[in-house]
């Protein structure tokens, strides 16, 4: 499954489905129905503040909606509730902004434009083999040793920020194992295909993208899609979360939740490209009371 960056096209769809729920709703303002598809639909093009009041507004009508309430503590950078609704839900993450100083990440960047020639192509793994596979990953990869100079000083980072997120995410029983660091770019035409990180490893259990590019920003696409969940049969629930790659920013969410790379547009100079630090964590959960 491949998403299009949203289009002229895509763009006029989103417009004209928000247009008639807004016309509805300002006929029946407590319209249940229309207040969550009008937040799904502003979550998939990336507006998180009017999803958020989409939600908001569901809560007041519907205060016992556990989804609704899941949304907004998502959108709204709270701690999630005890329980997961039983129904489809957002994919629960947390985005920081500013994760790094200005001069480390300016840094980051000249390294990485330096290296380029270290850069290969990315290879996924299929049935067991790890291979080179453009239809579902097209990607450059930065080499072990590179890779292994921005893990001494970006893994502590991480671990300044790691309590924080695992308080939202409701995952303070992690006993953390093992930290991956991985630098990629997305150059014209990259993409990834929608995956899942956990699967290879049991105990793969919280994914993180930072994100880091030229001023200004340099290419379009390249968004990080979160699928929602509880789907039967655990595919996409029709929605998705669009999380823009904004430069400096970093996100972290469960490493079994669905997600995806959409098509990068930019020009043919290596230093156009989307560029990110990433990887996950290995740990277990805690019995509760341990």
């Amino acid at each position: 499954m491949l998403t299009i960056p949203p289009s002229a096209a895509t763009e006029a769809l989103f417009d004209r489905a928000e247009a008639a729920l807004r016309r509805m709703l300002a006929v029946e303002p407590r319209n249940a129905a229309a207040l969550a598809r009008l937040g799904d639909i502003e979550r998939s093009r990336g507006d998180f503040a009017a999803a958020l009041t989409a939600y908001r507004r569901l809560l007041a009508v519907a205060p016992d909606d556990a989804s609704a309430a899941w949304a907004v503590a998502v959108l709204g950078g709270d701690r999630l509730p005890e329980a997961p609704p039983p129904a489809g839900r957002i994919a629960p993450f947390v985005r920081l902004t500013d994760f790094l100083p200005p001069a480390s990440r300016d840094r980051l960047l000249r390294d990485m434009l330096a290296a380029g020639e270290r850069f290969a192509p990315a290879r996924v793994r299929v049935n067991g083999r790890i291979i080179r596979n453009r239809e579902l990953r097209d990607a450059l990869v930065l080499d072990k040793p590179t890779t292994q100079d921005v893990r001494s000083w970006f893994v502590p980072k991480l671990r300044a920020v790691l309590p924080e997120v695992l308080r939202r995410l409701r995952m303070e029983d992690l006993d953390l194992r093992r930290i991956v660091l991985k630098v990629a770019g997305h150059l014209h035409g990259h993409f990834f295909a929608a995956h899942r990180d956990a699967g290879r490893f049991e105990d793969q259990i919280l994914s993180y993208v930072y994100f880091f590019h030229r001023a200004p920003k340099p290419f379009a696409g390249g968004d990080l899609l979160l699928h929602d969940t509880g789907r039967a049969g655990g595919g996409p629930a029709g929605a998705f979360s669009r999380i823009e790659p904004l430069c400096g920013s970093i996100v972290f969410f469960p490493s079994d939740c669905l997600h995806e790379v959409t098509p990068v547009a930019c020009g043919t100079d290596f230093g156009d490209g989307r560029f990110t630090v990433h990887g996950w964590f290995h740990g277990v959960r805690r019995p509760t009371g341990a």
